[in-house]
C-alpha cells in the first residue's frame, strides 16, 4: 500500500486501470490513497471542486471492484445498521470515526484552497465521510471503508505520535463491521486486464544525493509518477584510491532502503539501482552498490561515465528537440554531452564537481571571494579544453542543464517557496541570473543557505561551488542561457535500462 505522506502523481497507467475498475473515465483525480497487494489502485482521491466548478461531495472512494463487492455484501447483511447503533451507544467508536472525519475534512480543505468562492466554501464545509452528517446516521459503508483504508496507509494521518494508535483503532473498527481485509482482495490479479503499460523505477546513487524515479512506460515514453531526492553525501571526503566513509555509507544505504520500499509500494514492475561517480571512483564503490542491491533484492550496476551520459541525453531529449548540449554538474564530476554528426552520443566527464570543488577550495563560512575565484578559474581551465566540442557552434546549439545543482538554482531564481518540478522543467536560466545567485549564495553561511526553502540541508554546503561551476561553464562555452530539464539520466534509465 502507498504511504500517504508520499503524494503520487496519477499517471496514465493508473488512469487506465481506474477507468476499467469504475467502468468510466475518472475525472479530477488528486491521488491514490491505497493500493491492493498487486499494486493496483484500491482507494482513489478526487478534487473537492471539479474542473467545471461543480462541488464534489466524496473525497475518497473505493475503486477496487473486489473490495467494493465485499463491502456491498456485508451491507446487505445489516452492517450499516449495526455501525449506526454502535456509534449511538459507544462513545470511543463515535469519537474515532469523528476524528477520521476531521482528517477527511482537513484534507478536503487543503485541496480546495483558501478561496472565498461560494461553491468552494460549500464543498469544503459539507465535507463529511459519506455526507455532512455523523456516523450514527450513515447510510453506506463504502465511503467509510475507503477512509479507513486511507488511515491505514497514512494518507489520512494525525501527528506521528498519534498515527500508529489511530491506525490500530481503525483496523479494529474495520474488523467489527467489514469483512477481513485479506479476504476482500482478489486472488487472480484481475485488474491486470486494464493495465496497458509498465511501471518501472530507478534509483540513482550519486556523489551528493540518492534519487528515485517511478514512471509509467506508455508508448515508449516515461510518465513521471514520483520523483524524489535525498542528499546523503556518499562522496564526502572521497579522494582517488580511497574507500567510502562509514557514515556516508550508512546514510546512503538508509535512503536506498526507503526508496526501494516506496517504489515497491507504488506497484512497480521492475526497479534498477545504479551507482555513478562516487561509486566509480571509490576503491569499494562497486562492492558497496552490489551489497545495496543484495540487501534490497534489486539488480544493481555501476554505470560507466559514457553510459551515464548516454542515458542522460536520452532523458533530456524526450522534451527537447534539436541540437542540444547537456551539462550535468554532479558532486564529483561534471558531464558534457552532445550528439555527434554520426548520430552517436558524445560525452566527456571532467574531474570537476560541487563536492570536489568545495572540499578543495572552500574553508570559510561564508565563502570568500578568493575561494570562489579559485573554483571559477579552475573550472574555466577545464571548459576551455572542450569549448570547440561543446560550444554553441554555427548551428546555435541549446544548452540544457540537469540534476540537483541546476534545478536548485532554477528554484531559487523562480522564487519558489517549495520545490515544484512543473515550475522549473524547461525554465530558462540566464547567465545574469546565475551570476546573481553565485553572489547571493556565496555571501551566505551554510546555515543561512540551508534555511532557504528550496535548498536541501545536505546540499547547502556545496551549492556555492556548484553554482560557480555552472557560471564558468556558461561563460567559457559561450551560452547566455540554459534550459533546465527535470528529465535526466533517471528517465533514460527507466526507459532503456542499465
Amino acid at each position: 500500500m502507498t504511504d500517504g505522506r508520499t503524494r503520487e502523481t496519477v499517471g496514465p497507467r493508473d488512469r487506465a486501470v481506474i477507468a476499467g475498475e469504475l467502468g468510466r473515465q475518472p475525472h479530477d483525480l488528486t491521488g491514490i490513497a491505497a493500493r491492493c497487494p498487486f499494486g493496483y489502485p484500491a482507494v482513489v482521491e478526487t478534487a473537492p471542486i471539479l474542473s467545471d466548478g461543480t462541488p464534489n461531495p466524496t473525497l475518497l472512494y473505493l475503486s477496487c471492484p473486489a473490495v467494493a463487492t465485499a463491502v456491498s455484501r456485508v451491507e446487505s447483511g445489516g452492517a450499516v445498521r449495526r455501525m449506526r447503533t454502535a456509534c449511538r451507544r459507544e462513545g470511543p467508536l463515535r469519537r474515532l470515526l469523528l476524528e477520521i472525519t476531521g482528517l477527511y475534512r482537513e484534507r478536503r480543505s487543503d485541496l480546495a484552497g483558501d478561496g472565498s468562492d461560494t461553491t468552494a466554501q460549500t464543498a469544503r464545509l459539507g465535507a463529511g465521510i459519506g455526507g455532512p452528517e455523523g456516523p450514527e446516521v450513515a447510510s453506506c459503508l463504502h465511503a467509510y471503508a475507503a477512509a479507513l483504508l486511507a488511515v491505514e496507509t497514512g494518507w489520512l494521518s494525525d501527528p506521528p505520535e498519534r498515527r500508529a494508535k489511530l491506525q490500530e483503532e481503525a483496523r479494529k473498527a474495520w474488523e467489527r463491521f467489514l469483512p477481513p481485509l485479506d479476504e476482500c482482495w482478489c486472488r487472480n490479479k484481475r485488474c491486470s486486464r486494464w493495465d496497458t503499460g509498465q511501471r518501472r523505477a530507478a534509483i540513482d546513487v550519486g556523489t551528493i544525493s540518492v534519487r528515485l524515479l517511478v514512471a509509467d512506460i506508455m508508448h515508449e515514453r516515461p510518465w513521471t509518477v514520483l520523483r524524489k531526492a535525498e542528499v546523503t553525501r556518499l562522496g564526502e571526503g572521497l579522494r582517488p584510491e580511497m574507500r567510502l566513509g562509514d557514515a556516508a555509507r550508512r546514510r546512503t544505504a538508509a535512503a536506498v532502503a526507503r526508496y526501494a520500499e516506496e517504489a515497491r509500494s507504488s506497484g512497480v514492475y521492475s526497479i534498477v539501482l545504479a551507482g555513478t561517480s562516487a561509486a566509480r571512483e571509490a576503491l569499494d564503490g562497486g562492492e558497496f552498490i552490489h551489497d545495496l542491491g543484495q540487501e534490497n533484492a534489486l539488480p544493481s550496476v555501476v554505470l560507466s561515465g559514457s553510459r551515464e551520459a548516454e542515458l542522460a541525453y536520452i532523458g533530456v531529449s524526450l522534451d527537447l528537440e534539436g541540437d542540444t548540449v547537456v551539462i550535468d554538474v554532479g558532486g564529483g564530476s561534471t558531464e558534457l554531452i552532445c550528439r555527434a554528426k554520426t548520430g552517436a552520443v558524445k560525452a566527456i566527464s571532467l574531474e570537476l564537481g560541487a563536492s570536489r570543488a568545495t572540499e578543495h577550495w572552500i574553508t570559510s563560512d561564508p565563502s570568500t571571494a578568493g575561494e570562489r575565484s579559485g573554483i571559477h578559474q579552475e573550472s574555466r581551465k577545464y571548459f576551455n579544453r572542450v569549448k570547440r566540442q561543446f560550444g554553441p557552434g554555427p548551428s546555435g546549439r541549446v544548452l540544457a542543464g540537469v540534476a540537483g545543482t541546476i534545478t536548485t538554482l532554477a528554484s531559487l531564481d523562480a522564487g519558489l517557496e517549495e520545490y515544484q518540478s512543473d515550475a522549473i522543467h524547461l525554465r530558462t536560466l540566464s547567465l545574469q541570473a546565475v551570476r546573481a545567485l553565485v553572489a547571493r549564495l556565496g555571501a551566505m553561511t551554510t546555515a543561512e543557505r540551508a534555511a532557504l526553502s528550496c535548498v536541501q540541508a545536505g546540499r547547502a554546503p556545496v551549492i556555492v561551488a556548484g553554482a560557480v561551476i555552472v557560471q564558468a561553464a556558461m561563460e567559457t562555452l559561450g551560452y547566455e542561457s540554459l534550459t533546465v530539464s527535470e528529465r535526466d539520466m533517471l528517465d533514460g534509465l527507466v526507459l532503456r535500462g542499465a
